[in-house]
Parts: structure tokens; C-alpha cells; sequence
């Protein structure tokens, strides 16, 4: 029960990834908030998983972050973990200069400023905690290469960079990473190759390092580099 009595708040974690996350640390003994706009999908989610809390919530709507920030504070006064893994992908988008704005901006709004406004409006919670952690589900489609493309590859690219700055605020107060899961089968993707079981056992690995880890992306049990050298 590695995580016994651990207070978690899980975004996106009606489904996919989202959902193992909320599986796996059910089962090692934390106590878990899964967040989503679709209440279908969460009542599914609460179904399968006794003991499961739900809240319907748009993580990029201020006011309905705020309400999962009243909820875990009247509910259990601190958290120790936020798992910041809500995100979107307009599936096969026309490309950046042709595609509708829709697709960049509601993007980047999910993506990018829902972490922003998680990690802003849940860190005084967070620091009632004896070990505070955040992690970000970011992507490998966000690493800084010749081959960024995308709303998606921007939006998880800006995440990087959000993770980093964040990281540094908060060092020596709470450890702030970065997992990439790589291409996994879920409704998001859904001829990924990988199993989001994994991607879950690479979550609760981070949450195991040292408190001195921070500002780092993963991929698995790895650390890798934001970035990759290229030339133009």
C-alpha cells in the first residue's frame, strides 16, 4: 500500500490513463478525486471503482477549479497529490495554418492553462501536506525537435515549459514532474499500441522519487531530455 492514506486529485480520470491512474492508487491505499467534464463517464468510472470520488469539472473554467479546491478542502483539508492528466487532441487535425482556430485555442486552453489554473488554485492545499507531489502528463509530441508539430505538439510543449517554471517556484516546497505515457491505447488514441496500465505504474514510480527530483520528464521509470538537438 504505498500510497495508504494519501489524499490525490486526479484530472481526466473518468477514462484512459486518467481512469488507470485512479485504479492503481485506489489499490495502494490513497484516496482518489477523478475529475472530468463528462458525467457519464464518471458515474462509469465510480461503477467499476468502489471507494472512487467524482466531480464534474472543466479544469479550464477558473470558477469550476475553484469548486474541486472547495471540494477537497471540505472533504479532507489538504492534498497530497495532483495529477494533472486532463487533455485534449482534435484527432486528425488540417494543420495549424488551415485548421479552425477552435482547434488551437481550445487546445492550449485544456492543456496549458487548465494545469496552470490546477496547480495555482490547489497549492494551498497542497502545502498543508507532509510530501506535496505534481505531475503532468505530458507527451513526447511536446519534445523540442525539427519535428514539432501540431496544436497538440505545441500545447504539450508549452506544458514542458510550464512544468519547468513551475518546478523551479516550487523547489524545496513541491516536487513538480513531468511522464510522458508514449502512444497507449485509449478513447483518445485509439490504435495506441501501449496499455495505460503502464503508463499508471510510471505515475506511482514518480511519486516514489526522492523529493529532490523536480522539473523532470519521464518516460517510464526514465528520465529523459525536454528537448533534442537539431539544426535548421
Amino acid at each position: 500500500m504505498k500510497l495508504e492514506g494519501r489524499r490525490v486529485i486526479v484530472t481526466g480520470g473518468s477514462r484512459g490513463i486518467g481512469y488507470r491512474i485512479s485504479e492503481l492508487f485506489l489499490a495502494e491505499g490513497a484516496q482518489v478525486l477523478a475529475v472530468s467534464r463528462d458525467p457519464v463517464k464518471l458515474a462509469e468510472a465510480q461503477e467499476q471503482l468502489p471507494g472512487l470520488a467524482t466531480l464534474v469539472a472543466d479544469v479550464a473554467v477558473a470558477s469550476d477549479v475553484e469548486r474541486i479546491a472547495a471540494w477537497a478542502e471540505s472533504e479532507w483539508g489538504a492534498v497530497d497529490v495532483l495529477m494533472n492528466n486532463a487533455g485534449i487532441l482534435h484527432g486528425d487535425e488540417p494543420g495549424l495554418t488551415v485548421g479552425p482556430d477552435e482547434f488551437f485555442t481550445s487546445t492550449l486552453q485544456v492543456n496549458v492553462v487548465g494545469v496552470y489554473l490546477c496547480t495555482k488554485r490547489l497549492l494551498p492545499l497542497l502545502l498543508k501536506s507532509d510530501d506535496p507531489r505534481i505531475v503532468n502528463t505530458g507527451s513526447m509530441s511536446g519534445i523540442i525537435d525539427a519535428g514539432l508539430r501540431d496544436s497538440y505538439g505545441v500545447s504539450k510543449a508549452a506544458l514542458h515549459a510550464l512544468t519547468i517554471a513551475t518546478a523551479n517556484e516550487l523547489r524545496g516546497k513541491v516536487p513538480v514532474n513531468a511522464l510522458s505515457p508514449g502512444w497507449v491505447k485509449t478513447d483518445m488514441a485509439p490504435t495506441g499500441p501501449g496499455d495505460p496500465r503502464n503508463s499508471a505504474q510510471a505515475a506511482l514510480s514518480i511519486l516514489m522519487r526522492p523529493r529532490d527530483v523536480t522539473g523532470k520528464l519521464f518516460r517510464g521509470s526514465r528520465i529523459r531530455s525536454w528537448s533534442t538537438q537539431f539544426t535548421s
